[in-house]
């Protein structure tokens, strides 16, 4: 099997153990916790740019038919929604992008930063924070202009299982890397 197939396939039997597993967390947890998790996933697979193009393309088309299947998209809905989640997906990968600069440049500190300098980053740094979160607010208005509310709520809902199953899958892919060079 090759590894976009066992990609594919470990994704689908991944979306369906996540899609009959509830906790009985209340929405309230079950939303700030989305929101952190989605900000660190976007991060990690974001800056994983050993994917090749393929494998993110199958990933695309496996999340969008995941969150079509998760909303419930009317042809009429999915017309409108669509192009404006995936401006959102390019605006949130900026906003990666810019902030994986600001932590790069934190990573490798300058002997000769002084405490203003080490302010302005920090500033920076939190700024990128606010940005990542008025994004979200603002997308969530045009969302709940476009979709009933529930499908809103369904969406968020919909890309942490979908996130959750790629970190699954990724962790899976790293352990048999583990395992086939110890076995070799």
């Amino acid at each position: 099997m090759t590894q976009k197939n066992k990609l594919s396939y470990c994704i689908d039997s991944q979306i369906k153990s996540s899609l009959q597993s509830t906790n009985g967390i209340s929405m309230g947890v079950k939303f700030k916790f989305l929101v952190c998790f989605l900000l660190i996933i976007s991060t990690v697979v974001m800056g994983q740019r050993k994917f090749d193009p393929q494998t993110l393309e199958l990933i695309k088309s496996k999340k969008i038919a995941f969150l079509t299947e998760q909303l419930g998209l009317t042809s009429q809905e999915a017309e409108k929604f669509w192009p404006v989640y995936n401006d959102l997906e390019k605006q949130r990968f900026l906003l990666m992008d810019q902030k994986r600069e600001l932590e790069h440049t934190s990573e490798e500190p300058k002997s000769d930063m002084r405490e203003a300098d080490y302010r302005k980053l920090a500033i920076d740094l939190a700024a990128s924070h606010a940005k990542e979160g008025k994004l979200i607010e603002e997308y969530n208005l045009k969302f709940l202009n476009i979709l009933p509310a529930e499908k809103v709520v369904k969406l968020y809902l919909a890309e942490g299982k979908f996130r959750a199953t790629l970190m699954r899958e990724f962790r899976k892919n790293q352990q048999d890397k583990k395992e086939n060079e110890v076995t070799k």
